[in-house]
């Protein structure tokens, strides 16, 4: 293995393993790295040479452990973050609060272009400076901030990346969602440069009070040209085709529609969207063979094809998958301007260990290893191949095809891992998204140079090229629909396991390329082979992952959804029903049915679900359910009063007839059995005239009964519905009550209360939402009769577990709560 190698990965697993540290150890990482050190100096004189090298290898982890540890802390509780608690803590809160409840103005650059979605805009701002009705105050960190009203789409041209503007902006933490199998969000935010997120009413409150620099001013021009051009020229044809186009030369995806991304996700072809190693190769290579064409060679080609590539970089903001593939091209063009016999593989470790030192949290940035994972995969790859096959046409499919697989073996942990998805369609078609993207951004860069050289023929002809050649792309993704198989959701591995397999893989990429006079120890490359291959098996299909034996007992899981409602019920008999999906989550792009629920679900041992209800079609309860009904494949689908022109309803009947799920409407008086589980239907009645809106009476209420157990779930319904309940409700001996309309001061009402005497009362609800849920009143009354009150904005996902007889609740944070 190449020392430039050995350093990268040793920096790489010292970062990640600082990551894991509290601020506390580095003082103890310090000490371990000079104890190491010192033992190296030691075992120099008179140790072997192993133990010199490991404890030289072991010091230097140290020190990665500290750089990297340094790094979180600095980027998690950075400048204005602890502004933000300070500020909370004088209004009284604590700093635990997620919101500031008055506006604050801030000052700073934009990160990059502002994005225009169905909401609006959304723009990224490196903050400099903050008042709050007493000065300015220097306070750096970056904030996203999303713009409403109507002008926002007209004005965000305006909003250019380098520009200064002064904003005033409700201020609060990023969502986070604590459910076992979900990843911390604000943690990852933070580490990405974002502390805050934020709201601004008006674009009109937007003000920019200072241009760019003239080099951010000219790359913002060419930014805004290659839209314009896209739009004239392809989007007249079809937008997504100009969407497509924009993203792979500029690396603007905003356009794009969230299905389509899906699609190409579920596929294995999203790669090609994303500017990254392929698109700048391919850049280097068009470059380099016009300076070939043009007689400039050798060292002229490459400090040329150089500065060609960090302009591009430049001008297109400087995303992290571009600047991690021009830093790898870049190294490569400079280490053969030094040494012509430079290895690609060299060149990948080199630009890997540049970027980590310039960037140590890109080590849990999941582009980071897919980039460079997929790189030293096609490297891999491509020594195998040798030399060209016969006949001649064959090489390239066959060398698409061997480079795919090799990127499948070397990224389906990672992905497996980071999104929780596997597919083996990209093995095919990246036969024809891999040439489509060629086209698209060889005829978009055509169609763009013409536009501005105002050859409109040109430029047209170009521009359905690009849509031709997009739509290829696009549409090759529809062979998922085709063939669902070919892509499937696991939960995450662990990462021990994860660790082994790149160990495995390692020792048999090794063995399979050792020289002759190491052919004895070729007789272990098929028990790698086999070990690597039986190991991937084991990830991707996730044995660990299929449903725990049924153990008598009745399992009730509140999930920590926002502000929003997800049940999760699990009978003894092994039947599982969830009672919403959760949806409020404060951006359109975000489907927290894919993003919270369905993880959480998976990491519960649940594949499939055998029923969904939908208490009610408000977003809060059913804005996930699209995406659950498409991961899960409920074999039925519940739901209460019809609404037919609403259109997250609509959704959802479209979703069911994909899912082949059948679809049942639930009515007072239904009873149905789970084994020994019954489940009580109590609300709603049938309806006396169409509904067209969803009303919150109109909530299914549910009741799970088990011995002396019982389990009532309410939705939305408010004091009205609550004294019918009060009436059909038989009484029990010990009843769990999931709080109706998430604590609000207009449900739970003293005679529900009184007729149901909860032991324990679950609340669903959002950390700092502005709804002010739970009230004060409520949980006052709730604790007035003796109940345990549990909430998800303070407590995360909440476990009821019951026999019948004795009944134990835990939460995500630790709490625990048991009635014998």
């Amino acid at each position: 293995m190449p020392l430039s190698l050995r350093l990268a990965l040793l920096l790489a697993a010292g970062i990640a393993a600082g990551l894991q540290c509290e601020p506390e150890a580095a003082r103890l990482l310090a000490m371990i790295a000079a104890g190491f050190a010192a033992a190296a100096v030691v075992a120099r004189r008179s140790g072997p040479r192993l133990l010199v090298r490991a404890s030289r290898a072991l010091a230097c982890g140290a020190l990665a452990a500290m750089y990297g540890l340094h790094a979180a802390t600095v980027a998690e509780h950075g400048p204005l973050r602890q502004w933000f608690d300070m500020r909370v803590a004088e209004r009284g809160g604590d700093t635990g609060a997620l919101r500031l409840e008055d506006p604050v103005r801030l000052r700073g650059r934009l990160a990059r272009d502002a994005s225009v979605d169905e909401d609006g805009a959304r723009i990224q701002v490196a903050v400099t400076s903050v008042s709050a009705g007493r000065g300015w105050l220097p306070v750096r960190g970056g904030v996203s901030l999303s713009v409403g009203g109507a002008s926002a789409a007209r004005r965000a041209s305006q909003w250019r990346g380098g520009r200064a503007i002064e904003v005033p902006a409700m201020l609060r933490r990023p969502a986070r969602y604590l459910n076992d199998g979900v990843p911390d969000g604000e943690r990852a935010m933070a580490r990405r440069g974002t502390v805050l997120v934020g709201s601004v009413k008006s674009a009109a409150l937007v003000e920019v009070y200072e241009e760019g620099a003239w080099w951010d001013e000219a790359a913002a021009e060419v930014r805004a040209a290659v839209r314009a051009a896209m739009a004239h020229h392809v989007g007249g044809l079809d937008g997504t085709s100009a969407a497509i186009g924009t993203a792979i030369l500029i690396g603007d995806r905003a356009s794009l529609a969230p299905e389509v991304e899906r699609r190409l996700q579920e596929a294995g072809t999203y790669h090609v969207v994303a500017i990254s190693g392929g698109n700048i190769a391919l850049l280097a290579s068009a470059v380099l063979a016009a300076l070939w064409a043009a007689g400039i060679r050798f060292e002229g080609a490459a400090l040329t094809a150089m500065a060609v590539l960090v302009a591009h970089a430049w001008v297109i903001g400087g995303g992290a998958s571009v600047v991690r593939a021009t830093v790898m091209a870049v190294v490569y063009l400079a280490l053969r301007l030094i040494d012509q016999r430079t290895s690609p593989i060299h060149a990948v470790a080199v630009g890997a260990t540049i970027m980590l030192l310039a960037q140590p949290l890109e080590v849990v940035d999941a582009g980071f290893w897919l980039t460079f994972g997929a790189t030293g995969a096609l490297l891999a790859a491509g020594t195998r191949l040798g030399r060209p096959l016969r006949p001649r046409w064959w090489h390239a499919p066959a060398a698409i095809c061997l480079g795919s697989l090799a990127v499948e073996l070397v990224l389906a942990p990672v992905s497996a891992l980071v999104f929780e998805r596997v597919t083996l369609a990209g093995l095919g078609l990246n036969l024809v998204a891999v040439p489509a993207m060629a086209v698209v951004q060889g005829a978009a860069s055509l169609c763009v140079l013409a536009d501005a050289c105002g050859l409109g023929p040109v430029a047209s002809v170009a521009g359905h090229v690009t849509h031709i050649a997009a739509r290829a792309l696009v549409d090759s993704s529809r062979l998922v629909e085709w063939m669902p198989w070919a892509t499937w959701r696991v939960p995450p591995p662990r990462l021990a396991l994860v660790g082994t397999y790149y160990l495995v893989l390692a020792g048999w990429w090794r063995l399979g390329s050792a020289p002759i006079d190491g052919a004895s120890h070729r007789r272990f490359e098929p028990a790698a082979r086999l070990a690597a291959v039986a190991m991937w098996g084991w990830i991707v299909v996730s044995p660990a992952s299929l449903p725990l034996p049924a153990d008598g007992r009745l399992r009730v899981a509140a999930l920590d959804v926002g502000q929003g409602d997800a049940v999760l019920v699990i009978c003894p008999d092994g039947t599982t029903l969830l009672v919403d999906t959760g949806g409020l989550s404060g951006s359109g792009r975000f489907d927290i049915g894919d993003r919270v629920v369905g993880p959480a679900l998976r990491a519960r041992g649940v594949r499939r679900l055998d029923y969904l209800a939908i208490t009610h079609a408000d977003a809060d309860h059913a804005g996930g359910a699209v995406s659950v009904v498409r991961d899960f494949r409920p074999r039925e689908i519940w739901v209460g009063v019809p609404v037919p022109s609403n259109p997250t309803e609509h959704a959802l009947r479209e979703s069911a007839v994909a899912a082949r799920s059948a679809w049942r409407w639930l009515r007072r008086g239904q009873r149905l059995a789970f084994g020994d589980v019954e489940l009580r239907v109590h609300h709603p009645p049938d309806p006396d005239w169409e509904r067209r809106n969803v009303r919150n009476d109109d909530s299914l209420v549910l009741e799970l009964r088990l011995g002396e157990m019982s389990v009532v779930l309410t939705g939305d319904v408010t004091r009205e519905v609550e004294h019918e309940l009060a009436r059909v409700i038989e009484p029990h001996r010990t009843v769990i009550l999931k709080a109706p309309h998430h604590g609000s001061a207009t449900s739970s009402s003293p005679a529900l209360l009184d007729h149901l005497a909860p032991a324990v009362v679950l609340v669903s609800a959002g950390r700092g939402n502005p709804f002010g849920h739970p009230a004060p009143a409520v949980l006052a009354r709730y604790r007035a009769r003796g109940a345990a009150v549990f909430r998800t904005d303070a407590d995360g996902r909440i476990d009821v577990a019951t026999d019948g007889r004795s009944l134990t609740v835990t939460t995500f944070t630790g709490r625990t709560w048991r009635l014998r």
